[in-house]
C-alpha cells in the first residue's frame, strides 16, 4: 500500500479489534447465559411441578377429615364448606366430593383461563391435573367416599413462564452492558495502544528505516505490547542493517556488472550472444572486429551461417540443434568447434567457437565464444615441426626419425608375404668431433654440424631419410634396400662427400665419419634393435681409426655384450672394493738404486681371478667409471704412503697414471687437493703421469690443469713421449718434470738404428728441457747398458722387477738396494 494512503487510512468501528474481541465475549456470555438460564428454568420448572403436587396434597390432606365427616354423615352442608375451602387454592377449578357409592354430596365448578400460552403449558406440564384421594373411617379405616379436584395448569404455566422471561430478559440486558463495558475496556487496553504502534510504524521511512522512532511507554515496558514494540523495534534494526548490506552489495553488484561489461567488451576473445538457429543478439566489440566488420557495421539481427565459410555450415546447423537437444536435459551443455570464418574483406581465418547454453533464460539463448586461433594453428604446425626437426640442422630428430623407420617396416612387415624387402640404417658418428668443439668452441662446432647435415642432405635421394640423433650422431634411414651393396654405396657416398674441407669462420676444418650400418631383418626387427646395433657398428668402426663403415655382425653383439658385462661388473668392483695396487719400482742408472714406484691398478674379481687392465681399462674410459676409479687409486697410493711412513720405509715418489677423460672432463685439481688434505700426505711424494696423445689433443686446457696441479706441488710426467709428435715449443711451455720414453723405441734400441737414435735424442732434448728422462720397458741388460751409456737418469721394466703387491715390493725394495751393485 502506498505511504500516503497509510497515513489517511483509519479503522471502521467495527473493524476495531477491541469490537471484534468485546463482541466475541459478549456471544460467548450469552451463549452461557441463556445455557444456565436454561438449565435455571428447566430445573425451575421440575420444582414447579414437584411444588403443585404437595401443595394439592397438603390442601386435600387439611381438608380431609371435614370431608370424611361430610361423606360419612351424608351431610351436604358440611361437605359443601368442605369443596368451598379447596377453591382456597387459586388453581383449582373444579372439586367433588362423594361417598363411597358415589353420589356426590358436594360440587363446585369453575372456568379455567385461557390463555395462548396453552401448548407451553401442555408442553410443561400435560393436559390440565387431577387429583383424587380415598375418604375412610373407622378402625378398619373402611371407605366412605372419595374427593377429587382439578387444577388449572395454564395458570400456573402463565405463572411461570413470566418469571422465566424476566430471567432471560436481564441476563440478556446484563449481557450488552457487559459487551459495552468490554467494547470500552479493550479500546482503551488493547486497540488504542495498537493504533499509536501502527502510528508510529507508519511514520518510519520505508528507505531509511530508524528503531529510535519506536518508544516503549512504561506502562507497557513488561507486558506483551512492550514485547511486540520490543521486537517490532529489533526487527527495524535487522531490517536497517539488511538494507545497508543490500544496498552495499546491490553497489558492488552494480561495480561487478561495470567491470564485466568493461571485461567483455575489451576482452581479446568475441562474444556473441545467439539463439539456437544461430541469430545474433548481442555481442562485444571483438567480436565485431574478429568479423571484420566496419564501425558503423552491426553483426546484431544477422545469423552466424553468414559469416562462416560454406563448407562448414552444415556443421554449424547440427552442432545447434544437437545443443539445443540436449539443453532439455542438462542446462550446461557445451560444445566447441574449430570452423573457418568469412570476414569482411573476403579473408579467412580460423576461429575456435564455445557454445554454451544460458541457463534459466526467459528464451533459448546461447553463448558463443570466438577465439581466433590462426597464429596459434601456425605455431602449432610450428611446434609440431620443431618436435619432429632437429632446431640446428632442421634434419628430422631421433622422434621423426623412429617414426619414419617404424612406418618403414611396419610396410615390410605387412608386405612380407607378396615381396622381399629390406630397409637399411646407417649409424654416422664424426671423428675427433669433440676435440674440435673443446678447443674452437661450441659456436664453430655448430657450424661445422649444420654444414655436415648440409653434404648428407645432398648425398641421400627421394627415398632416403636423414636425420641427426644429437650431438655428432646421423642417421640414414634407406626405406627399401633391393640389395645389400646400396648400403655400402651410400656409406661410401657419405665418406666422399665428408672428405673434402670445411671452410668454417675463415678455418680449414677436416673431419671424418664411423658409420655403423645394420639391415632389417637380420640385424634387427625394430627401432631400438636396429640402432643398438647399428651403434655397435659404428664403434668397431671407429675402434679402427674411423673414416670407414662397418657392417653389423653377431660377433660385434658379442664383443658389445662383453664390453656391457665388464661395465657392470666394474661398478660392482667399486662397491664391493674389488681392486688391489701392484706397484713396480724405477731404478736410477747413476746410484743402482731404487728412485720410486709406479702404482699399476689391478683386478681381482671373485672366481675369475686378476683381469687385465687392457680389458676393463678402455671399457671404465667409455663408460666414465675411470673417474671413479682414478679417484680411489689417488687415495690408495696416499694411503699406503702414510702405512709405509708408519713402517719406517725409506721415502720415494710413486707415480699414477692420469687418464685423459680425468684430466680433461674431470675436476683433477679439486679432487687431488681434497685427498692430499685430508690423508696429510706431502704432494711432492706424487708423480702424476699423462700421456702425450692426451695433452696434445687440447694444449691450452692441458698447460691450465697440469699449473694447476703443478701448483699444488705435484710432479708432472709425461707417459709414451715419443708417440704423440709433440711440438717442442709446446713441450717447452708445458709445467712438466720427467718424460717416460715410449717402449716400442726401447724394445729395438739394440738392434734397430733408427729406433737407437730416436732414444739418443729423446734423452738429450730432456736433459737440454731440465727435465729427467725414464725409459720405460727395460727387459734385457743390453737395453740397460746402452739407455746408461746414452745418460737416461731412471729406467723401469721387467729387468728391475715386475709390479708386486705393496708387501712384497717394500721386501724387493730392500733386497735390491743392498745387492744392486752385483745384481745388476
Amino acid at each position: 500500500m502506498p505511504d500516503k494512503s497509510l497515513d489517511q487510512q483509519r479503522l471502521n468501528w467495527r473493524d476495531r479489534l477491541s469490537v471484534k474481541q468485546a463482541r466475541i465475549a459478549v456471544v460467548l456470555t450469552l451463549l452461557i447465559g441463556l445455557l444456565f438460564s436454561g438449565i435455571q428454568i428447566v430445573w425451575d420448572l421440575r420444582e414447579e411441578q414437584n411444588l403443585i403436587d404437595r401443595t394439592v396434597m397438603q390442601v386435600l390432606a387439611t381438608l380431609r377429615e371435614s370431608a370424611t365427616q361430610a361423606a360419612y354423615g351424608l351431610d351436604e352442608t358440611l361437605a359443601a364448606r368442605v369443596v368451598s375451602g379447596i377453591f382456597e387454592y387459586e388453581p383449582v377449578y373444579e372439586a367433588i366430593l362423594r361417598d363411597n357409592f358415589d353420589n356426590i354430596l358436594a360440587q363446585r365448578n369453575e372456568q379455567p383461563i385461557s390463555t395462548n400460552r396453552t401448548f407451553l403449558s401442555k408442553l410443561m406440564f400435560g393436559e390440565n391435573q387431577e387429583y383424587e384421594i380415598p375418604l375412610e373411617a373407622g378402625s378398619n379405616n373402611d371407605l366412605v367416599g372419595r374427593l377429587s379436584v382439578k387444577i388449572d395448569t395454564d395458570m400456573i404455566a402463565d405463572g411461570f413462564l413470566n418469571r422465566a422471561t424476566r430471567i432471560l430478559t436481564s441476563g440478556i440486558l446484563r449481557n450488552l452492558i457487559l459487551g459495552l463495558v468490554l467494547v470500552t475496556f479493550f479500546y482503551a487496553t488493547l486497540t488504542k495502544p495498537l493504533l499509536k504502534v501502527a502510528s508510529l510504524l507508519r511514520k518510519i521511512d520505508p528507505q531509511t528505516p530508524n528503531a529510535d522512532a519506536i518508544t516503549i511507554p512504561e506502562s507497557h515496558a513488561r507486558d506483551e505490547l512492550g514485547m511486540i514494540l520490543g521486537t517490532t523495534r529489533g526487527l527495524i534494526e535487522r531490517i536497517s542493517v539488511t538494507l545497508d548490506k543490500l544496498r552495499t552489495t546491490e553497489q558492488q553488484v552494480r561495480d561487478r556488472e561495470n567491470q564485466l561489461t568493461a571485461i567483455v567488451q575489451n576482452v581479446a576473445d568475441g562474444i556473441l550472444t545467439i539463439t539456437p538457429t544461430g541469430r545474433i543478439v548481442e555481442y562485444n566489440a571483438a567480436a565485431k572486429q574478429l568479423l571484420g566488420l566496419m564501425r558503423d557495421e552491426t553483426p546484431q539481427g544477422r545469423t552466424l551461417h553468414e559469416f562462416l565459410m560454406p563448407r562448414a555450415i552444415p556443421l554449424l546447423e547440427h552442432s545447434l540443434d544437437d545443443l539445443t537437444a540436449h539443453a532439455i536435459v542438462n542446462q550446461t551443455a557445451e560444445k566447441r568447434l574449430t570452423l573457418p570464418i568469412r570476414r569482411a574483406d573476403q579473408s579467412e581465418i580460423d576461429v575456435s567457437i564455445a557454445f554454451r547454453v544460458i541457463p534459466d533464460a526467459a528464451t533459448p539463448m546461447m553463448t558463443a565464444i570466438l577465439t581466433d586461433i590462426t597464429v596459434r594453428k601456425r605455431y602449432e604446425e610450428q611446434l609440431v615441426y620443431m618436435a619432429n626437426h632437429d632446431t640446428l640442422t632442421n634434419l628430422p630428430n631421433r622422434s621423426m626419425l623412429e617414426h619414419s623407420l617404424s612406418s618403414a617396416l611396419g610396410k615390410h612387415k605387412d608386405a612380407s608375404k607378396t615381396r622381399h624387402g629390406a630397409t637399411a640404417v646407417l649409424f654416422i658418428d664424426l671423428d675427433r668431433f669433440k676435440v674440435i668443439n673443446d678447443s674452437l668452441g661450441h659456436d664453430v662446432g655448430d657450424l661445422l654440424l649444420k654444414a655436415v647435415a648440409g653434404r648428407l642432405q645432398k648425398v641421400i635421394g627421394r627415398q632416403e631419410v636423414v636425420g641427426r640423433l644429437g650431438g655428432d650422431e646421423f642417421l640414414i634411414i634407406i626405406p627399401d634396400l633391393k640389395e645389400t651393396q646400396d648400403a655400402a654405396i651410400l656409406s661410401q657416398a657419405v665418406l666422399d662427400a665428408l672428405a673434402p674441407a670445411f671452410d668454417i669462420k675463415g678455418r680449414i676444418l677436416f673431419v671424418t665419419p664411423s658409420i655403423g650400418i645394420a639391415l632389417y631383418p637380420s640385424d634387427g626387427e625394430d627401432f631400438p634393435a636396429l640402432m643398438r646395433n647399428a651403434d655397435t657398428a659404428m664403434y668397431s668402426a671407429k675402434s679402427g681409426g674411423g673414416g670407414t663403415y662397418h657392417f653389423f655382425t653377431k660377433t660385434m653383439n658379442e664383443s658389445a655384450m662383453a664390453r656391457l658385462v665388464i661395465e657392470n661388473d666394474l661398478r660392482e668392483a667399486l662397491a664391493q672394493n674389488q681392486f688391489e695396487l701392484h706397484y713396480q719400482p724405477k731404478l736410477d742408472l747413476r746410484t743402482n738404486r731404487i728412485s720410486g714406484l709406479e702404482a699399476l691398478i689391478r683386478w681381482k674379481q671373485p672366481g675369475r681371478g686378476y683381469i687385465s687392465p687392457m680389458q676393463f681399462i678402455p671399457v671404465a674410459e667409455e663408460t666414465g667409471l675411470i673417474g671413479k676409479i682414478g679417484e680411489w687409486v689417488i687415495g690408495e697410493v696416499c694411503r699406503q704412503i702414510d702405512e709405509w711412513n708408519a713402517q719406517s720405509v725409506p721415502p720415494m715418489p710413486i707415480a699414477i697414471n692420469l687418464s685423459p677423460r680425468q684430466l680433461i672432463e674431470g675436476r683433477i685439481t679439486e679432487t687431488i687437493s681434497r685427498i692430499l688434505t685430508d690423508t696429510g700426505t706431502p704432494a711432492a711424494r706424487i708423480i702424476l703421469e699423462i700421456t702425450e696423445t692426451v695433452m696434445m689433443q687440447d694444449i691450452k686446457k692441458s698447460a691450465a690443469i697440469l699449473d694447476e696441479l703443478r701448483h699444488l706441488g705435484l710432479q708432472i710426467a709425461v707417459d709414451d713421449f715419443g708417440t704423440g709428435y709433440s711440438s717442442l715449443a709446446y713441450l717447452k711451455r708445458l709445467p712438466i718434470n720427467s718424460i717416460k720414453i715410449d717402449r716400442s723405441f726401447v724394445r729395438d734400441v739394440t738392434i734397430d738404428t733408427d729406433d737407437a737414435a730416436i732414444t739418443r735424442t729423446i734423452i738429450l732434448m730432456g736433459h737440454n728441457l731440465g727435465l729427467k728422462v725414464v725409459a720405460e720397458g727395460v727387459e734385457t741388460r743390453e737395453q740397460m747398458a746402452f739407455l746408461r751409456e746414452s745418460g737416461c737418469d731412471e729406467v723401469q721394466g721387467f729387468l728391475v722387477a715386475t709390479p708386486l703387491p705393496p708387501d712384497e715390493i717394500v721386501k724387493h725394495i730392500m733386497r735390491l738396494s743392498e745387492n744392486a751393485a752385483t745384481e745388476l
